[in-house]
């Protein structure tokens, strides 16, 4: 959250979610997860929605749908499915099949899915929800969960990262679609680059995107390059590529599957050329190849898989409520991982500025610092 804001537009969600500990607003709770026994009688289906880039997107879809499989792997009587939506056309017809189908709980992944989730949860209210990157306007329901993250104060993390260890002190960033759970991640990584400037009285450049004026959580959308879906590739190749060509050693795509495309730019350009890669740590999980994981230095992450696996857990014990989940850095809703070894110097300053975030005393409004 930025310096001296107040989330009052956000609900807090004070029941349990499922196993583990899990913080929800500012209250933590801490669960035991309990195992269907063999015998157990009909199975709990839990279905996510993916947004477009398919369940193998590396990022967001992906690790929407991990959630699912790690919740089944804790209560044996929970069944994950998925749809995959190849356009927004694809949304309502997906989210219908899954309530005809008995889902126990619809998780539908993206802030794009906003009016579909809506209109289905209005239409019928005792259908469970959950909704990643989004708060819906639900009024007939209350059974839905809007999972929403805090990543600016991740990636204000990564951006600092990359300013600290960019070569040519010029590092990029761009986005799949113009929209908050996108921008948010932009802005905090033009801020943290900032503060690096700041601390250090240094002139790092971030090609791709500018910050507007005034920022606010919810509204801090600037200028900048966009693709316009998180599916195209080639875009993102082309766009990284570019940064490269301009000057930049470091790009951080924001973009879902389309920085696949932005791992082969780096690859093409060859050493010393990286990608800072977003949602989920794949390189950790061996989702992305050694080849790939190469050339990435760093994953600005948000805790989708805990997320949505606590939502399914909740949903199939018959504790779910909905509400909001807010993840930040102190919940472990949003980190960055290094996926290339760091100097334990750079690691210390780093985990330093994060404990400043969670106190409000480092704020992550880009504005707060003045561009060099």
């Amino acid at each position: 959250m930025y310096k001296g804001e107040k989330m009052g537009t956000i609900r807090r969600l004070g029941s349990i979610l499922g196993a583990g500990a899990l913080v929800l607003g500012t209250l933590t709770v801490t669960v035991a997860a309990t195992t269907a026994s063999a015998g157990a009688a009909s199975k709990f289906k839990a279905c996510v929605v993916t947004d477009t880039g398919g369940i193998n997107d590396k990022s967001f879809n992906a690790s929407a749908y991990q959630g699912l499989l790690d919740a089944a792997k804790s209560d044996k009587s929970i069944s994950p499915s998925y749809l995959s939506s190849t356009s927004s056309s694809d949304y309502a017809p997906n989210i219908s099949t899954f309530e005809k189908e008995g889902c126990g709980i619809i998780i539908t992944v993206g802030f794009l899915m906003d009016a579909a989730t809506a209109a289905a949860a209005n239409a019928d209210p005792t259908q469970k929800f959950a909704i990643v990157d989004d708060a819906p306007v639900a009024k007939k329901s209350h059974e839905v969960l809007a999972l929403q993250y805090q990543t600016n104060q991740g990636a204000f993390l990564g951006g600092y990262y990359a300013a600290a260890t960019s070569t040519s002190k010029v590092v990029a960033t761009y986005g799949g679609a113009d929209i908050p759970p996108v921008t948010v991640y932009m802005d905090g990584f033009v801020a943290g680059v900032r503060y690096y400037d700041k601390i250090n009285k240094a002139s790092v450049k971030v090609l791709g995107y500018t910050p507007p004026k005034v920022c606010t959580l919810t509204n801090c959308a600037g200028k900048g390059t966009f693709v316009g879906n998180f599916t195209d590739q080639t875009a993102g190749k082309t766009i990284a590529a570019g940064d490269f060509a301009a000057g930049a050693d470091i790009v951080f795509p924001v973009a879902g599957s389309v920085g696949l495309g932005s791992i082969a730019a780096a690859q093409q350009a060859g050493s010393g050329h990286y990608v800072v890669w977003v949602d989920t740590d794949s390189c950790a999980t061996k989702a992305l190849d050694a080849a790939q994981c190469k050339y990435i230095d760093g994953t600005v992450y948000k805790g989708v898989t805990p997320s949505v696996e606590a939502a399914a857990l909740s949903a199939a014990k018959g504790t779910f409520t909905g509400g909001s989940y807010i993840g930040t850095l102190k919940n472990n809703g949003t980190g960055f991982a290094y996926d290339i070894a760091a100097s334990a110097s750079l690691k210390a300053k780093i985990a330093s500025i994060a404990k400043g975030i969670e106190a409000g005393t480092i704020s992550t409004d880009p504005n707060s610092y003045p561009v060099g």
